[in-house]
């Protein structure tokens, strides 16, 4: 190597900082290949006294020594008297930045814009799936998904440390959301009263969700859709731009596009691939970024363009891989024993989505499925709409109504299915026997559903089923006892009120381990002590008895272990009562006080208004029957409408009592709930069933199909010995008959309110239980087909064939132009054909030059001597020159390339077939 000037500390490879009288500075240089001391300008920043930067006398002599002949090169004598000239450099410019340039450079992100519109994209997404659900009524979700993120960014930004940072933004949404829930309150008149009203039915909704009661109000909904959109949007940008982390974004927002999606039709499902997209691209991107960083400290040498390069290349390649996973058809198959973990997993998953319906049972279904299967709670609603299709058949001597899921707890706001215990049933399982089983008879009932499910619908009372299934039997009824407050006994049976008022008149209890046995003695003998709770000064405040279990269980829902096929169908042995009217007017009326416990429980917010309607109603009648007629002909020819297009009961009203007395018009629901209440008010058991009509009957035929609109509920009343009876309280249904080999039809007028009734249309559709018969049986079956190529088998693996191909050529094409972004076109075409040579054998030597490298690729393959040798000559003079080309020059380097790539891909095609030996064959 040359020697250096004194006073020049030789340079590296690497950057070095060199101080030169007060001042510190960076340089990057790297040798010449052909003058060792020489050095080769690349970046130089001087900061001065205000933290700027300004150009030296160093680096504007380099600016100059570049447009001269020595193409920027600069001697060790030049470099030597320069840094020598830096001690006497005028006084730095003080910083004249704009205020707005100043805080635009202290927030913009080291990860880029690009990054930050990326995350934008992602969110934007998320949120517009969540918007075109149309749930409940909110503020502008992608709004608040923008601010949330741009404040994440600028918190990202500050030199404040995590805990401080977070817990700040987590308070600033908050602020945000409750600004935001004004705009959903329905008093307008000040902000004030707008969050007084907020903070109320907040409240509301927490007594309703701690106390297991049904909500009707979806404003707290809107408030946790507004609360998570903030911190989706917050904390993915903090993270992104704090500690480059991507995967809160993509894992969180991911799993809340699944949710979201999973409840909205199949045609909504192309925004998840779009979100895949640009999940994969933020992937990407950041990957890219961190690359980049690892470069910039370890001094490589890297075009910025490359970046950009790839990511183009990335997007274009995760929009075929998602094309080609959403046309692929998919099958999946999972063993039995992992389908039985994941059903126990599911478990806490199931009862918390029992909790969701319960405290937001008003949200509408989006979801195009066939059939309806009801749920724990069954709460007042507006306007519904069924559809024609049929979703069940069924074969049965008696038209019973199919029950889905029976309805034993009454609130303002709807009906709830209280506590069950699961019994196992099946072929070899009976259910347990029914102690009320008078006038009933077995009938076979067959029923094959119009889907896959595992839930399942019984003719009422069964004695058998054909496959594995669990039945769900009411558990007894608890009572929490306050003994110091009997605000909670006003909900309770006559008896329970009794015991705890008795309770209540002992001056002290004793402690626990004594009031056990105490409690005890006092109980009468249906009730059992399962708790008591002391306070801090350890005396008794609480206490918990339980009703007994009923001999036999009172049944109220079923379900299969597996999910049901919709083309396999199950029998059952049912129980259809044959108790005439005069049968259940002799009906006892001593019932249980667990028939009591559950099905007479009314609110104690029940008006009384509908207290005195049902003494009034059933004035005249003197047993529970006539009671059930009297009440269920005054819901049919009272003036009642029967309408689907309603609204939802106000906020705060409740139920029964506005169809009752303001309303007058709804459906089934209404008038289940109505007769129910109104029979409960009378003193009689009652409660509500759900499930679906006996359906429209066939010609000459115990067959009937159920369409969607069949949907239904009705009332049950119970009679002792008898069991549950039903009946029909809805105007224009037709009323139940309680006689075997009733062929009447059945079925819904939902859809038309003007229909009889009492007909019947013969359906279109072809029964599933009847053999199909073709329509010229001269013509043999199957003929016409013999010439039809079945292509179903062959999609997938020419799939998976072209979409290998796909990605083996983008993969190609990224590797190929990498890194060519930035080079001129005499550059790139030089490097290619390089890379090109390369694949052929032909490599470019590290000592060779371009015109040696030309000549290596003609001796190789004579047809690219030529071409190759003008574009060397091109490059060189180009390189070296510092001539640029015109464009005569450009389009013969073009056409020379044209014949190096045709003689070079010729010359590789040929190293790929094996040639013979060219050694002699041994003689024999």
């Amino acid at each position: 190597m040359g020697l250096c000037p004194e006073g020049v500390v030789p340079p590296s490879r690497e950057n070095s900082r060199h101080i030169v009288g007060r001042t510190e500075f960076r340089r990057h240089v790297r040798f010449d290949g052909g003058n060792p001391g020489a050095i080769r300008h690349r970046h130089l920043a001087l900061p001065d006294s205000a933290g700027g930067q300004h150009t030296s006398s160093f680096e504007q002599h380099l600016h100059h020594s570049r447009r001269g002949d020595g193409g920027g090169i600069m001697s060790s004598s030049e470099t030597a008297s320069l840094v020598a000239g830096r001690g006497r450099q005028d006084p730095p410019t003080p910083n004249t930045k704009h205020p707005l340039r100043v805080f635009y450079n202290r927030f913009n992100p080291s990860q880029g814009w690009a990054t930050f519109a990326i995350l934008i994209f992602l969110l934007l997404i998320i949120g517009d799936s969540i918007t075109v659900g149309d749930w409940v009524e909110t503020p502008s979700l992608t709004t608040i998904l923008f601010v949330s993120a741009l404040i994440g960014l600028l918190f990202a930004k500050l030199r404040l440390p995590w805990f401080l940072m977070l817990p700040f933004g987590v308070v600033l949404g908050g602020v945000v959301v409750i600004w935001q829930s004004t705009s959903l309150a329905e008093n307008q008149d000040s902000t004030t009263d707008g969050l007084r009203e907020i903070f109320t039915r907040l409240d509301v909704w927490y007594a309703a969700a701690n106390n297991g009661g049904i909500s009707t109000d979806l404003m707290p909904f809107s408030l946790i859709l507004i609360s998570a959109a903030w911190m989706l949007g917050f904390l993915s940008s903090y993270l992104i731009f704090r500690y480059d982390n991507i995967w809160f974004a993509v894992v969180f927002g991911g799993t809340a596009m699944l949710t979201n999606l999973s409840f909205l039709p199949e045609r909504f499902g192309s925004r998840f691939f779009i979100f895949v997209l640009i999940a994969m691209l933020l992937v990407v991107r950041m990957s890219i970024v961190q690359r980049h960083e690892f470069w910039r400290k370890g001094s490589f040498r890297f075009t910025p363009n490359s970046g950009w390069l790839t990511l183009h290349a990335t997007l274009w390649f995760s929009i075929i891989v998602i094309v080609i996973a959403a046309i692929l058809p998919l099958k999946i198959i999972v063993s039995q024993p992992v389908a039985d973990v994941w059903r126990a997993g599911r478990t806490p998953v199931s009862s918390m989505e029992d909790v969701f319906v319960r405290l937001f049972s008003t949200i509408p279904s989006r979801m195009d499925t066939s059939g309806r299967f009801f749920g724990k709670t069954l709460p007042f609603m507006g306007k519904i709409s069924f559809g024609g299709e049929v979703v069940a058949w069924t074969n049965s001597e008696y038209p019973s109504y199919w029950l889905s899921q029976a309805y034993n707890y009454y609130t303002s706001q709807g009906w709830i299915a209280t506590e069950t215990e699961r019994i196992d049933i099946g072929p070899e399982i009976l259910p347990p026997p029914s102690m009320d089983s008078l006038k009933r008879t077995d009938v076979v009932q067959t029923v094959q559903l119009g889907f896959d499910t595992n839930k399942f619908l019984t003719g009422g009372g069964f004695d058998w089923v054909s496959l594995p299934a669990v039945a769900e039997s009411l558990a007894p009824r608890k009572f929490v006892v306050d003994v110091n407050d009997d605000a909670f006994d006003v909900d309770y049976p006559k008896d329970i009120q009794a015991f705890a008022s008795r309770i209540r008149t002992q001056t002290r209890l004793p402690d626990a381990s004594v009031a056990n046995g105490f409690i005890t003695g006092l109980l009468p003998s249906d009730l059992l002590l399962v708790d008591i709770q002391e306070g801090d000064n350890g005396r008794v405040e609480f206490f918990t008895l339980q009703r007994k279990a009923p001999i036999a269980p009172d049944l109220v829902a079923w379900q299969f272990k597996d999910e049901l096929p919709e083309t396999q169908p199950y029998s059952m042995v049912s129980l259809v009562s044959i108790a005439t009217d005069d049968d259940l007017r002799e009906a006892d009326t001593d019932y249980s006080s667990f028939i009591t416990d559950h099905y007479v429980q009314l609110p104690s917010t029940l008006p009384q208004r509908v207290r005195d309607l049902a003494q009034s109603v059933t004035a005249n009648a003197d047993n529970p029957y006539d009671k059930a007629v009297a009440v269920q002909n005054y819901l049919r020819e009272s003036g009642f409408v029967y309408s689907q297009d309603i609204d939802a009961p106000p906020r705060g009203t409740d139920g029964v009592d506005h169809f009752l007395f303001e309303s007058k018009i709804g459906y089934s629901d209404y008038f289940g709930s109505s007769m129910a209440v109104l029979m409960r008010a009378a003193g009689v058991p009652a409660r509500l069933a759900a499930g679906y009509a006996p359906g429209e009957a066939a010609a000459n035929s115990n067959q009937r199909f159920i369409r969607d609109s069949d949907s239904h509920g009705w009332v049950q009343v119970y009679f002792p010995d008898f069991g549950w009876i039903d009946f029909e309280p809805t105007p224009n249904w037709p009323l139940q008959e309680r006689a075997i080999g009733g062929g009447a039809a059945f079925s819904s007028s939902d859809t038309d309110l003007d229909a009889d009734p009492g007909g019947f249309i013969i359906p279109d559709e072809i029964d599933p239980f009847v053999e199909q018969v073709p329509d010229d049986p001269g013509v043999p079956q199957g003929f016409g087909d013999a010439f039809t190529f079945d292509v179903t088998p062959y999609l997938k693996p020419a799939g998976i064939i072209l979409g290998t191909l796909i990605a083996l050529f983008i993969i190609f094409q990224v590797a190929w132009n990498f890194g060519l972004g930035s080079m001129t076109a005499v550059e790139k075409t030089y490097t290619k054909m390089g890379r090109l040579g390369w694949l052929a054998g032909v490599g470019r030597k590290r000592h060779q030059t371009p015109w040696e490298h030309a000549a290596a690729i003609g001796l190789a393959s004579p047809n690219a001597a030529e071409g190759s040798r003008k574009i060397a000559s091109q490059f060189a003079t180009s390189m070296y020159g510092h001539q640029e080309p015109n464009e005569n020059d450009l389009e013969e380097m073009e056409e020379a390339w044209k014949n190096v790539r045709m003689g070079l891909i010729v010359r590789g095609l040929r190293r790929m077939i094996p040639q013979p030996s060219a050694q002699p064959q041994q003689a024999r």
